[in-house]
């Protein structure tokens, strides 16, 4: 049977007052083959935006390829990558489900590809250029015409910059008029191909699947991100199984304060940090992949952390700028950015660290230097010990250029000092517990004011 077109033609998309319902299956989609990213997601709204506008008596929708590329903030005219991301949404297996990994009755679960199938075309007419495409059979109903589904503003999506912020900011405004205004609780391992767009079985070494790892690459920078730049304001809740992280939900709130000023016209890409990978040696066509397929906050920490090794004076000359770039991006040993980084389009007042982070801050660097005391009042055999320990606990795991940060320079070297006495606080006190936070702040702050 030969699909219809819709007669109807979608009006542009306002990203100032488009508001999309979001079905709840949609939302948390855990990709089992391929990459989500930014864009993908992104486009993928859009879609979904458009399909919603138009009327129902066909089965493939059309908008213009410009409203999609403006609608999605990505000012590009190179067709090519958003003909990568149509192939994306064909190609990319997701799961989908009622957003939580319990098999309770009478839920429900499938696994498609994002788009059935997509068609770029240009009449020769008016030369304008559209984009067809559709939905799989099976879930274009829930997707079009959602019984349960979360309103998501485009005006917030286009402030994102991340694929994890997005995937955060999606799950978390659904529960914002919830009672509890509490996300599901899931295994922590549940969130990680949800928020990193990567499935489980692409996830690196083993030591990269950590929750460290996975708290400091995706949730930080994600919540950093969503409290900064939309309309509510979301907490981490860390559910623990003795000292270790096993679940963790969020707890959601309305921002009660006045919004930022944000650009409604502000693009996808940052040109800057597109122009600091290309200073590096890498070639522009190759910046732009690495910009589209990996987290904006990852690449900025490989870059200020390859771009201060390249000026260190006292280290070893850096034979290939463009190699340790690519391989602290690829392993994720650079250090993370700070937020004023990580957001540059936000006034660098406006980014109100949350009290929490900032207190669990203080109190990592407070215990640093208890650490450090602590290992230097040790006797040579046990410092020796100790950093025996270290070489054989976390250093395989910190990628090559710590490693020989390490063995060449010890403590001297300040990336390796403070994953040594990071590695040694929790070795001696575990991870900080409620009344370890409270006991520091009415101790040590008011020992200090």
């Amino acid at each position: 049977m030969a699909t219809r077109v819709t007669k109807k033609k979608t009006d542009v998309v306002s990203q100032t007052s488009a508001e999309l319902r979001k079905a709840v299956e949609a939302i948390a989609i855990q990709p089992k083959s391929g990459k989500i990213t930014l864009l993908t997601r992104k486009l993928f709204n859009v879609l979904l935006a458009v399909a919603q506008k138009s009327d129902e008596s066909g089965d493939t929708y059309r908008a213009l390829l410009s409203d999609i590329v403006k609608n999605s903030a990505f000012d590009s005219h190179d067709t090519a990558l958003i003909k990568e991301h149509l192939r994306r949404m064909v190609s990319v297996q997701v799961e989908w489900s009622t957003g939580t990994s319990s098999q309770k009755p009478g839920r429900k679960w499938g696994i498609s590809t994002l788009i059935a199938d997509a068609e770029i075309l240009e009449d020769t007419a008016t030369r304008r250029v559209w984009v067809e495409f559709s939905f799989a059979p099976k879930i274009k109903k829930k997707l079009l015409d959602p019984v349960q589904y979360a309103r998501l503003s485009l005006q917030f999506q286009s402030q994102l910059r991340s694929s994890a912020g997005l995937a955060l900011y999606e799950i978390c405004i659904r529960y914002l008029t919830n009672p509890s205004h509490l996300t599901m609780r899931e295994p922590w391992e549940w969130w990680r191909p949800i928020l990193s767009g990567t499935p489980n079985s692409e996830g690196g070494d083993n030591a990269k699947r950590e929750y460290k790892y996975f708290k400091r690459d995706y949730l930080r920078p994600a919540m950093a991100e969503v409290n900064a730049v939309t309309n509510i304001n979301i907490e981490l809740i860390e559910h623990r199984e003795g000292r270790r992280i096993s679940e963790i939900q969020f707890q959601v709130a309305e921002r009660k304060q006045a919004m930022l000023e944000i650009d409604l016209h502000r693009n996808v890409f940052d040109s800057t940090v597109i122009e600091r990978m290309v200073k590096l040696g890498i070639p522009l066509k190759d910046a732009q992949t690495i910009y589209n397929d990996n987290e904006e906050n990852c690449i900025r920490a490989a870059l200020q952390m390859t771009e201060q090794r390249m000026r260190s004076t006292t280290l070893p000359i850096v034979r290939s700028a463009a190699a340790l770039f690519k391989d602290a991006l690829k392993k994720g040993y650079a250090p993370p950015v700070e937020a004023a980084q990580m957001f540059p389009h936000i006034k660098k007042n406006s980014i109100v660290q949350d009290p929490k982070t900032r207190l669990l801050a203080e109190y990592a660097a407070y215990r640093r230097k208890q650490a450090q005391k602590f290992y230097d009042k040790q006797d040579n055999a046990n410092q020796e010990l100790i950093r025996e320990s270290f070489e054989d606990e976390v250093l395989p795991s910190l990628g090559m250029h710590l490693r020989d940060e390490w063995r060449k320079r010890g403590t001297s070297s300040k990336i390796a000092e403070t994953a040594f006495f990071d590695w040694f606080v929790l070795k001696t006190w575990g991870e900080p517990t409620d009344g370890d936070l409270l006991a520091f702040t009415l101790n040590y702050v008011h020992d200090t004011d």
